[in-house]
């Protein structure tokens, strides 16, 4: 017997908070090393590493969790009725604390200021 198609599966809350929180952590960290980072500076693959990493987060975990990985996109798509309202608590809090925490992980990897304004 065939496995069922991925939109007949169900996941949980625990697994859509994790893919969630991962691939937003990578997104924002992505962000800021290509970004924020002097040793980048001059170069131009801005772009292609951050989107890159939306296109590998939807692909990959876009069927769990519906790939939010922003806050305004998951509230936007549930303003347009392509997400759950009952469910939106889920990419927010995933979202905030995945960026906080590439943020903090960022900062604590920054030697000596290696960072420029945006």
């Amino acid at each position: 017997m065939a496995p069922p198609p991925p939109s007949a599966i169900q996941y949980t809350v625990a697994a859509q908070l994790l893919v969630e929180f991962l691939f937003t952590f990578a997104l924002v960290y992505m962000v800021l090393n290509t970004a924020t980072a002097v040793g980048t500076a001059g170069n131009s693959f801005y772009g292609l590493a951050i989107g890159f990493t939306v296109v590998v987060g939807a692909i990959a975990v876009g069927p769990v969790s519906g790939g939010a990985f922003n806050p305004a996109v998951a509230v936007g798509a549930a303003a347009m009725d392509l997400a759950k309202w009952d469910k939106i608590w889920i990419p927010l809090a995933a979202d905030f604390a995945g960026g906080v925490a590439a943020a903090f992980l960022f900062l604590a990897f920054d030697m000596g200021g290696d960072r420029r304004a945006v």
